[in-house]
């Protein structure tokens, strides 16, 4: 899910005049699909909230993880259910580098300090109108992406 997260923050952030198309926008999930795994399959009716923004060098993304709807918790929950209702969210922002197909996003800030801290994700893009499809590279590998623009600059 970690991977899903990184990769949303980032296209959110593309502009691509190498694919042709312009990246520039807000933009959210409308399929997921997962090649391996216990969520093995395509997802289409339980993709979960998202948001990925696009300006011409950064971008900024917020989502929620997972096939399932976080809980809502109740006034009297206690630190570990409410790090557990945290969990699955996934925030991040950054630049972004686009190359070609290639897009590789670079977090300034995030949620999670090891994403900060790590290496940047690269994914692979093809968009076509108002639809863009992304597929992971290396650890995001196993996952693609389809989002729909919402909004234009």
């Amino acid at each position: 899910m970690r991977t899903t997260v990184l990769f949303v923050a980032l296209v959110v952030s593309a502009s691509s005049p190498g694919l042709g198309q312009n990246l520039r926008g807000t933009w959210k999930p409308v399929e997921i699909v997962v090649d391996s795994g216990p969520d093995r399959g395509r997802h289409t009716t339980d993709v979960q909230p998202g948001v990925l923004i696009f300006t011409k060098r950064y971008y900024s993304m917020t989502f929620v993880q997972g096939f399932k709807a976080r809980p809502v918790p109740s006034d009297s929950a206690t630190d570990e259910q409410l790090g557990l209702s945290f969990l699955p969210f996934t925030a991040n922002a950054g630049t972004y580098k686009l190359t070609n197909s290639t897009i590789v996003f670079s977090p300034t800030v995030a949620k999670n300090p090891a994403v900060m801290a790590g290496r940047p994700l690269t994914m692979t893009l093809r968009v076509k109108g108002d639809t863009l499809w992304a597929r992971g590279v290396g650890r995001g590998a196993g996952m693609r992406w389809t989002w729909v623009r919402v909004e234009r600059p």
